[in-house]
């Protein structure tokens, strides 16, 4: 999970955080990094290779905004279709705020762009960015105040309440029933039985 953190010298010192999922056997089946975007770059101004995103971070910093960026997530192949993936992705969010962020940069393809708007992301697909960062692949970008993402919608904007609260006095672990409220928060499916047997 770590791994592109520890070993790209571009990223510099910044800390490396990340939100996992384990299930009940205390197995890893999903994760998401949190770059703290202090000294080094974070991971789109590195794969992207774009002024737009250069330009849009410095000028965030230049604001005062301490920018993080989510990275990374996945999801086990018997834990995918479960919605899992947008946990993750809002717990990311309110942990990063937790740690101090007060904007979130992101990037992804145009095969992702649904997933992360019901996280609250918001793409500037005034500027996409064709075969970055492979041939074939168009790549949109994000950067938004945390803020902004609390006044997206209102099960989100109470989703992230609930989580931020929950982390910011025991941030090591988020108890399954304020997870539970959570997903029922963002009407999401993840512990329904149907979803939770073996053939789903």
């Amino acid at each position: 999970m770590v791994r592109f953190g520890k070993g790209d010298p571009r990223v510099g010192a910044d800390a490396l955080s990340c939100v996992a999922a384990v299930d009940d056997d205390g197995r890893l089946v999903g994760g998401v990094r949190v770059h703290h975007g202090v000294e080094g770059e974070l991971p789109s101004e590195i794969h992207l290779r774009s002024p737009h995103v250069a330009s849009a971070v410095a000028r965030a910093r230049a604001r005062g905004e301490a920018v993080a960026e989510l990275s990374g997530a996945w999801v086990a192949p018997h834990w995918r279709g479960r919605h899992l993936v947008t946990v993750l992705v809002v717990a990311g969010i309110a942990a990063a705020e937790t740690l101090g962020a007060t904007a979130l940069l992101g990037s992804c393809s145009d095969r992702l762009t649904g997933t992360y708007e019901r996280c609250g992301y918001r793409w500037r697909r005034e500027q996409p960015l064709a075969d970055v960062p492979l041939p074939g692949v168009t790549s949109y970008y994000s950067l938004d105040r945390i803020e902004a993402f609390h006044q997206r919608e209102a099960r989100l904007t109470r989703a992230l309440r609930s989580l931020r609260q929950e982390l910011g006095s025991t941030p090591e672990r988020i108890p399954e029933p304020v997870l539970r409220a959570c997903v029922d928060q963002l009407g999401l499916r993840l512990f329904e039985p149907a979803m939770l047997s073996p053939e789903a």
